[in-house]
């Protein structure tokens, strides 16, 4: 059973052409490659076995949460990005502008916190105020410290799974998930919604540029929204399709649910993360403890 259902698996994350990571061609003949798995697939720690990766990772991640320093996240995100860019060999403008989006969302999703906005004028808590219209803008130093907080945790962990991610395909992630002893359900509806993402973000690509071409998003507002509207139809119609025939797909190969497999993959054990990841652990607790 398990030399049938490797295959099938495998094919989750493949292309026509049977390279991994990528999606399938567009009509033009050329291909839509997602940037994560792009760089999970040819890094240098690709063939490094993922539990010294996830380990590094989750261990960062973990000190990120429990030493509520803000220097803590901030040296955190340092040491993912130099690990990234000087061990696995990852772009540092592509890792940065990564760390550079998220940094910038966390900025805004935190503004609830540093500032309070109301319409009778604030406390004696607040040490700024300002009036702006008929709306009260206050903060505290209390509120822009805990914000700051709130930052760098988040950014710190994100860092670690953005190492984490650029640098481990999801095979290699589902490989590891077995060894966990994760229930195998789950692992099977990972891969499949993975898989999933890239298949309609190509047929959206695909009829996107056919609805363009046809000026469907340039005669007026209300034929645009009809042509999304009818896009999202469609696409509805063509997952529904695509997830029928791949069920068809896995049956007829045998598979029976809850032991998807992939093909296996030969790791290396490399001491050069284990040495980083402890480095990087010694140096977060360092800095917490100074602070």
């Amino acid at each position: 059973m398990n030399n049938l259902q490797a295959p099938v698996s495998q094919s989750l994350f493949s292309n026509t052409n049977g390279k991994q990571g990528h999606l399938s061609h567009c009509p033009e003949g050329k291909l839509f490659v997602h940037i994560i798995d792009q760089y999970a697939y040819s890094n240098r720690l690709r063939k490094t076995d993922p539990a010294y990766k996830a380990g590094l990772a989750l261990t960062v991640l973990a000190l990120c949460l429990l030493l509520n320093e803000p220097l803590v996240g901030l040296t955190a995100a340092a040491w993912m990005y130099l690990l990234a860019v000087r061990l696995a060999g990852l772009s540092a403008r592509v890792f940065g502008r990564v760390l550079a989006a998220e940094a910038a969302f966390l900025l805004l999703t935190t503004i609830g916190v540093v500032l309070s906005f109301s319409l009778t004028p604030p406390g004696d808590l607040a040490t700024w105020a300002w009036k702006v219209g008929p709306v009260w803008v206050s903060s505290s130093p209390p509120s822009l410290a805990q914000g700051v907080i709130l930052v760098t945790r988040a950014l710190g962990a994100a860092s670690a799974m953005n190492f984490l991610a650029l640098t481990t395909p999801l095979t290699d992630i589902i490989e590891l998930l077995r060894r966990w002893r994760v229930p195998l359900i789950l692992i099977d509806l990972m891969a499949v919604v993975y898989r999933f993402i890239f298949v309609l973000l190509d047929s959206l690509d695909t009829m996107y540029k056919a609805q363009g071409s046809r000026s469907g998003y340039h005669t007026g507002w209300f034929r645009s929204m009809n042509n999304a509207a009818l896009l999202g139809s469609r696409l509805f119609i063509d997952a529904f399709q695509r997830s029928r025939r791949l069920q068809l797909a896995l049956e007829s190969r045998g598979y029976d649910g809850g032991n998807l497999r992939v093909l296996p993959v030969r790791y290396q054990a490399d001491s050069r993360v284990l040495w980083a990841g402890s480095a990087a652990a010694i140096s977060l607790v360092m800095v917490w403890i100074i602070l």
